[in-house]
């Protein structure tokens, strides 16, 4: 069942991976590949299939222009990747899509959403000023890049200071 959220030029729908395997062949063999060799020197083939797998398309010709994986478990979700292809608006279907998957992580019924991310990258930014927290600082995470564990509670239960 797909859902989607649309906001004129794009939409964003969740896929199941293992119904749609082909789907994202093109994109992940081109997108990704540049992804990684932009953040770590070179290609990682670090993808792996996951639970739920969010697209966004290009309305006016239906492309993958990014995408996101989510894992969830036992009340804990988990983003596990975000790629988008370098458009114009990049930072607005980025933040668009976080907040569409922190939508469906409460609708999952998730009580926090966890990932990570660069220290230094713009993205990081961007979730701090959706509501993550910096739980911890990865020092040497993948290779000699420092990384950032985050998190947003997404219902009670928890303190700030942990």
């Amino acid at each position: 069942m797909n859902k989607d959220q649309d906001n004129g030029d794009v939409t964003i729908q969740e896929f199941d991976l293992q119904k749609y395997p082909k789907i994202l062949k093109e994109f992940l063999t081109t997108e990704w590949d540049m992804v990684d060799t932009e953040h770590f020197g070179e290609v990682t083939r670090l993808y792996s299939k996951k639970r739920f797998i969010f697209v966004v398309r290009n309305q006016a010709d239906k492309k993958i222009v990014g995408y996101a994986v989510l894992e969830t478990n036992m009340g804990v979700a988990t983003i596990e990747s975000v790629v988008f292809k370098k458009v114009e608006n990049i930072d607005d279907l980025g933040r668009d899509l976080i907040k569409y998957i922190i939508g469906e992580s409460r609708k999952k019924e998730c009580h926090v959403i966890k990932l990570e991310t660069g220290t230094h990258w713009q993205s990081r930014e961007m979730y701090e000023e959706l509501g993550f927290k910096i739980r911890a600082v990865l020092p040497d995470y993948y290779g000699d890049q420092e990384h950032v564990l985050m998190d947003m509670r997404l219902r009670g239960g928890f303190s700030e200071d942990l």
